[in-house]
């Protein structure tokens, strides 16, 4: 993974290598980033996490988004999912993480959730 750090927003890029070390790998460095966040208290934060390359997410990968989000939130920032696929989108359909994280879904547009 990659990150992007400027003094109010983090990019976090998941690369093509993650998927071949798994998932387990992308949520441990995803718990490091949130860990970062809450142990700075850092005020105003945007993260964004780009997905195009993850291939796939299970429960403890949602899980870790909602983390980070409530830890963002208790600082006035927010968390931005952007490039994920359709079966990412199936994944975070289930669990209706849309409703608490903005997510940007490729070939998807965002207004009216068709296919473009």
């Amino acid at each position: 993974m990659q990150v992007i750090k400027e003094p109010q927003f983090w990019k976090v890029i998941v690369e093509e290598q993650d998927n071949n070390l798994g998932v387990h790998n992308t949520v441990r460095f995803l718990e490091k980033i949130n860990q970062e966040i809450t142990d700075n208290e850092i005020e105003d934060l945007i993260v964004e996490v780009d997905l195009a390359n993850l291939n796939s997410a299970n429960s403890e990968l949602i899980a870790q988004f909602v983390m980070i989000q409530t830890s963002i939130v208790t600082y006035n920032g927010r968390l931005r999912i952007v490039n994920a696929n359709r079966e990412l989108k199936s994944s975070f359909d289930v669990v209706m993480l849309d409703k608490i994280i903005n997510i940007q879904y490729l070939g998807y547009d965002e207004d009216d959730d068709s296919e473009e």
